[in-house]
Formats: C-alpha cells, structure tokens, sequence
C-alpha cells in the first residue's frame, strides 16, 4: 500500500514538473494557408471546395436548365490512407451551392427522422390534423452529386510530395448519365532540414 502511494505521489510529481506545451493560444484566420505537416487539412478541403463549386456554378449556367438542378449527396469515397472528415468537404460545397441560388439540395441523411416525424403527427393523435404535414410532398431527386479522393505519398531522400487528386460527378439519376464532372489537385513539396551541431 506504502509503495503504491509512493507511486502515484512520483508520477504526480513528474507530471506537474512536465514542461506544458500549446498553453497560450490564438484565434487565427481560417482561410490563411499554412502546412505544418504533408496530409490532408483544413486549407486543402476549402481549395479543393472552392474549385468545384466554380466549376457546378459555370456548368449551371451554361447549361441553362429551366429549373434549379434538385441534388441528392451519394457517400463520398476515401481511398487514401488517412481518416478525412469527407463530410466537412460536402457541407462547404453544399452550403455554397444553395448560397448561390442555383441549387436545391435534399437531406437524404434526415429521411428517416423526417418519416418517424410525419409518422407522429398524422398517426399518434397528439397533433392538430389541420397542422399535420401531408405525406407525399417531398421533392424528388434528378441528380447524384458524388466524389473521391485519391493520394499518393513519394519520397526520395529529404526530399517528399504528397499528390491529392479529388473528383467530383454530377449524375441524372433517371438516366444514369455523369452530366457535369470536375477534379482538383493539389501538390505538397516538403524538404527535411538537416540537423547540424
């Protein structure tokens, strides 16, 4: 029992003499460029976001459709390595999109909460019938905005690329044609210092 608070009195000890590290920060600017490290990170997502939204934007236009494209998100595709929030990257071309007044998007993730909500409403008898939603009104898809992203990592030396190759797809869900399609890339150069003494 002795040697155990013995223990834990040396390691509180330990701790508390343990430099801090990262004790004092600041807020800085989200869209200012900086790579402390060769994976995938904030400012590649808002480059590679911003890219693909010119690019649906120019081909809305061009295309000229009498009404706003209704667009369905499909689950976007990792193949690299590392763990992506692939979710942030569709939520800022999304949130752009519908910005632009070109677009309309669908919630495909809430269609079950949506559904065990009308069911409540017009089934439960907890609600004003007159206030009830009516089933059958929800807007119907006609494309499938769909991506991936790849990546290759090479080193030679001290010297090391990271390649990201992000495309994008725009699908008619009727005819299955990929009406709009467009890729960012993005290439990291780094060079390991040598460690004098």
């Amino acid at each position: 029992m002795r040697t155990m608070w013995v223990v834990l009195i040396a390691t509180s000890l330990t701790a508390a003499c343990a430099p801090r590290a990262f004790t004092r920060g600041q807020y800085g600017d989200p869209a200012e460029i900086s790579m402390l490290g060769d994976d995938w990170n904030p400012n590649d997502m808002q480059l590679t976001a911003r890219d693909i939204v010119s690019s649906l934007e120019t081909w809305v236009v061009h295309t000229n459709p009498e009404e706003k494209p209704v667009v369905v998100l499909e689950t976007f595709k990792n193949h690299t390595t590392e763990h992506l929030d692939t979710q942030a990257l569709y939520d800022h071309i999304k949130t752009a999109l519908i910005h632009s007044g070109k677009f309309t998007f669908l919630d495909k993730a809430a269609r079950q909460e949506i559904a065990q909500e009308g069911d409540y409403q017009n089934n439960s008898g907890y609600v004003d019938p007159n206030q009830a939603i009516t089933h059958g009104k929800q807007m119907g898809a006609k494309f499938l905005l769909g991506g991936v992203i790849t990546s290759t990592i090479q080193q030679v030396g001290p010297n090391k690329v990271a390649y990201y190759k992000t495309t994008f797809e725009l699908t008619n869900i009727e005819t299955t044609e990929i009406v709009w399609t467009d890729e960012k890339e993005i290439a990291k150069h780094f060079k390991k210092k040598s460690v004098g003494f």
